[in-house]
């Protein structure tokens, strides 16, 4: 389905049906990423798997606003039109700080919130950094690298072993790229890119959190989980070992459990709370 917000529509895949479960997906990536999760979480909740503005199969405008609090924005709006109420908030990356401004704007949506190696706490760009990068050529550059060429290159860097994404997986992330509006939202996105999370705010967050981290993560290091798990009053920690920053691809089974597990607890919190 597709779902208009702020600045377009955003196209949102449901399955399932019971409580509500919204994922939130990171840069250069799309629903597409979390296929595994969504199939497996709708055996038991109505999942909602959407693709941010600029990302997937949603609008890609040129002169919309791409920073975090404004997709965080358009998280709520989505779960606004849509109805959903007592949602458990899934995020991945920058999805996952995007999940995290999103509760810091309006947490009365949210039941329980999931950061898979969430980004967070970056200084913002210095003003050359993003000049360079919100550049014109910006553009020309993002048309010539980003194809599956250049992504099973640069995969390396971001999984453990990245033998484990085969043709049709890589042709999947790269589809997006081919769209003409692609690289100016690219382009856009870098101009728009805010800096990182206040701690002190992130301290005022009281649902309860589940942070999962693959040990080999150098995208999100774990220093950065280290700092969730330090300001989140309500948290718990697990990781991965030979795990790096997609632990939805490189471990689906690990990450799906820990996921089922942790709703599973709130869910057995609230019959306790009633049966008392």
């Amino acid at each position: 389905m597709n779902l208009a917000v702020e600045g377009g529509n955003l196209h949102v895949e449901v399955q399932g049906a019971g409580e509500p479960v919204l994922l939130v997906h990171g840069l250069f990536a799309s629903g597409y990423c979390w296929r595994h999760t969504a199939a497996r979480l709708a055996e038991s909740y109505r999942v909602y798997n959407l693709d941010l503005l600029g990302f997937g199969r949603s609008d890609m405008p040129p002169d919309a606003d791409y920073s975090q609090s404004a997709q965080a924005r358009r998280v709520l709006q989505a779960v606004s039109g849509l109805g959903l109420e007592g949602v458990r908030l899934v995020g991945h990356s920058m999805g996952g700080e995007i999940a995290v401004r999103a509760v810091l704007q309006d947490p009365r949506p949210f039941r329980q919130l999931v950061l898979v190696a969430a980004d967070g706490f970056r200084r913002p760009f210095r003003p050359w950094t993003r000049h360079l990068l919100s550049h014109p050529y910006m553009g020309w550059f993002v048309r010539r690298t980003f194809d599956e060429k250049h992504f099973r290159h640069s995969i390396r860097t971001v999984v453990h072993d990245h033998r484990i994404y085969t043709p049709e997986m890589v042709a999947a992330y790269c589809e997006p790229y081919k769209r003409p509006e692609f690289p100016e939202a690219m382009r856009r996105l870098a101009h728009d890119r805010e800096g990182g999370l206040s701690p002190d705010e992130c301290r005022a967050i009281a649902l309860p959190t589940l942070l999962l981290w693959g040990e080999r993560d150098f995208i999100v290091p774990r220093r950065i989980g280290d700092r969730y798990k330090d300001v989140l009053p309500n948290a718990r920690y697990r990781t991965r070992a030979q795990c790096g920053h997609m632990p939805m691809e490189e471990h689906p089974e690990w990450l799906n459990g820990e996921i089922l597990n942790f709703f599973a607890a709130d869910a057995r919190t609230d019959k306790s709370t009633a049966d008392s």
